[in-house]
């Protein structure tokens, strides 16, 4: 059957509009990876930009497992107290986070080392194509780190599901988890609530980091 001029218009069109609408109904799972030794009042409100936005659906936390200390050596955050800080802010109880923790790779040196950049990377390699058929996977970031965006598209070019830029770039502060922890060292209690996404989660916040 040959199709008239017409008819090859009309199913262009229509091969458009459908694939227009399949677009429209994609939503995005965010990766956000990071150390987060300690978690602070930046992460969690990167976290919640990407949950509350319309066209998210899911969002991975990538925690490191490597262990962070303060630069004079006296504190010193693991992975235990990362995942206890979480849920004091309540972040494990939204059903739209996952969290996963690094794996421990080995460089062809024989050195082991973890990158959650990567696992977020290979995580599109091997995420469940029909699961998330309908989603399109970008990595999170602040302003301040918009090369994050690009070397997770240029990493993930050629994967069978779709990667992109995020939907929104969250605008970032001053807070580090570096800062955070000379904070806790110096007894530096102004820039440790400053810190925190509520300054009443002080006490348990501290005793959180001086368990053992």
């Amino acid at each position: 059957m040959i199709l008239s001029p017409q008819d090859n218009k009309m199913k262009y069109l229509f091969e458009n509009w459908r694939n227009y609408i399949v677009e429209q109904n994609q939503k995005y799972v965010i990766l956000i990876p990071g150390g987060f030794k300690p978690p602070h009042r930046g992460h969690v409100f990167l976290i919640n930009e990407y949950v509350s936005h319309p066209d998210v659906d899911e969002v991975i936390i990538f925690v490191g497992s490597t262990t962070r200390s303060s630069s004079d050596g006296s504190i010193t955050i693991d992975i235990d107290k990362t995942m206890k800080i979480f849920d004091l802010y309540g972040v494990l109880n939204n059903p739209k986070i996952k969290l996963i923790r690094a794996t421990t790779k080995t460089s062809s040196k024989g050195k082991e080392y973890e990158n959650p950049f990567i696992d977020a990377i290979e995580y599109v390699s091997n995420a469940d194509l029909e699961k998330y058929r309908n989603n399109i996977f970008a990595v999170g970031y602040p302003d301040k780190e918009q090369n994050r965006g690009r070397l997770f598209v240029k990493a993930t070019k050629g994967s069978e599901l779709p990667t992109s830029l995020p939907p929104i770039v969250p605008n970032a502060d001053q807070i580090s988890a570096t800062r955070l922890r000379n904070a806790i060292a110096n007894k530096d209690e102004d820039t440790i609530k400053e810190s925190l996404p509520d300054a009443s989660m002080y006490d348990d916040f501290m005793n959180i980091i001086f368990s053992t």
